[in-house]
């Protein structure tokens, strides 16, 4: 075989083998990944239970200043009822201070309300806590296994990039850079076995003259109908024979 088509069908199946590990690398990510969006969501909520808490503290602080601005008002009416001089004065007072007492009630059954809210969000805060604290300690968990195996695949990548590198050396830069412009639109598919007289590639039939250029594996030749380097698999020139 062509000594430049061996070097161009290693260093694809080197990338090929890369690409593979991808997806064994996001398995391994995935349940992590899961747990702190978990968590995330769970912060996230808890955020916006801590917003509700604190407008219920406040709103139950402005009732609070409302009862104490009406007491006080309610002392200045029985200072004033103690002066007056007239009925007409002391009906009117005593209107404002039925009025002023009343708005204490109100304010003070919405008071009794905010605190039955603060007591139920109250609950709800500690079940998200104690529930993030889980989640937590998954992660912890988690993370220790995850980064074992990650640590085994980063090996195995390190492997293939040293290999990856050795080769491209030993390259034509010229071959090379002809295998990068096909890799650009083609990816790992730039180099593809011929399956049947059809590129693997573009799945389209090559006539037999080219199929047996390929055959040979004397000079690198190109699909006629998609331009990724073609080659023939051992096994399949067994059968072909």
């Amino acid at each position: 075989m062509n000594k430049f088509l061996k070097q161009l069908i290693e260093l694809n199946r080197l990338e090929r083998r890369l690409k593979e590990l991808e997806p064994v690398e996001a398995g391994i990510k995935a349940p992590l990944i899961k747990l702190e969006k978990q968590k995330n969501l769970l912060e996230e909520r808890l955020e916006k239970l801590e917003d509700e808490i604190k407008n219920i503290k406040l709103k139950r602080s402005k009732n609070e200043l409302l009862i104490k601005e009406l007491k006080e008002k309610l002392q200045n009416i029985e200072e004033k009822q103690s002066k007056v001089k007239s009925e007409k004065e002391f009906k009117a007072l005593q209107i404002e201070e039925e009025l002023a007492r009343e708005q204490i009630e109100v304010a003070n059954e919405e008071i009794e309300k905010f605190e039955k809210q603060l007591e139920l969000k109250e609950e709800e805060k500690k079940s998200l806590q104690d529930e993030i604290e889980k989640v937590e300690a998954e992660i912890t968990i988690l993370n220790m296994d995850v980064a074992k195996k990650l640590e085994t695949v980063e090996k195995q990548k390190n492997e293939i990039y040293k290999a990856k590198e050795e080769l491209i050396k030993q390259m034509s830069p010229k071959i090379y850079a002809f295998y990068e412009k096909i890799k650009r639109w083609a990816d790992i598919s730039a180099v593809t076995p011929v399956k049947k007289q059809a590129c693997s590639g573009c799945n389209m039939k090559i006539n037999d003259k080219i199929f047996s250029e390929v055959l040979k594996g004397e000079e690198i030749v190109t699909c006629p109908h998609c331009g990724r380097v073609l080659f023939v698999e051992e096994e399949d020139k067994i059968n072909e024979k």
